[in-house]
């Protein structure tokens, strides 16, 4: 079975089985091993797209090593694509779908990322409260996938995506489809841990 799995926003998202699972930040140090191995027996994972970055240095390092765990539990038989949010949403922009700035998450309470897809670069780290401020600077931005409803409390301009076996269903204004072969264009052997924290501001 196909499978994306998102660890890249507030919550684990785990897509592409009957129904999405999502599981908490803070418990997945201590249980994902398990629920890995017990949810490859029951659907049998072959290809996984996994949302690598941005998320805290523990979580993704958990996360990649409780992965490579499994394929080699498996003997090799799933293979590995990894890609950033940035590069996700990079493929909806050249398609025209969203515009070309957006605020990103990345799990603090307070502050979030001003992002430039058409540049692949941070404009500025700014408040959550002075979003509305830069919407009106930057007329046309879209806000990051976040599960939890209340963090980006009353804007109305968010983006989601989820997984259908198929592809990457967008919705932002109307919905769009990514196909699962737009992603899978290179597999990795080993999943590495994207930290990627240090892009270049202007």
């Amino acid at each position: 079975m196909k499978v994306f799995i998102d660890i890249s926003s507030d919550k684990i998202g785990i897509y592409g089985l009957w129904n999405p699972i999502f599981l908490d930040r803070n418990w997945v140090e201590i249980e994902i091993g398990k629920e890995l191995v017990k949810l490859d027996r029951e659907y049998w994972f072959t290809e996984c797209i996994v949302l690598n970055w941005p998320w805290g240095f523990t979580n993704l390092r958990v996360w990649t090593l409780a992965l490579n765990l499994l394929k080699t539990l498996k003997n090799d038989t799933i293979k590995f694509y990894s890609i950033s949010k940035p590069e996700l949403y990079t493929s909806f922009f050249k398609n025209w779908w969203i515009p070309r700035y957006w605020i990103l998450y990345i799990w603090q309470k307070s502050n979030v990322w001003l992002w430039d897809t058409e540049e692949q670069k941070l404009i500025k780290m700014i408040k959550k409260s002075d979003i509305q401020d830069i919407k009106n600077e930057y007329w046309e931005i879209y806000l990051d996938q976040v599960y939890d409803e209340t963090y980006f409390w009353n804007i109305e301009w968010k983006l989601s995506y989820t997984y259908n076996k198929w592809n990457i269903l967008l919705n932002y204004n109307w919905e769009h489809l990514l196909w699962w072969e737009e992603l899978t264009k290179q597999e990795v052997e080993k999943l590495e841990a994207n930290y990627m924290i240090a892009p270049n501001v202007s």
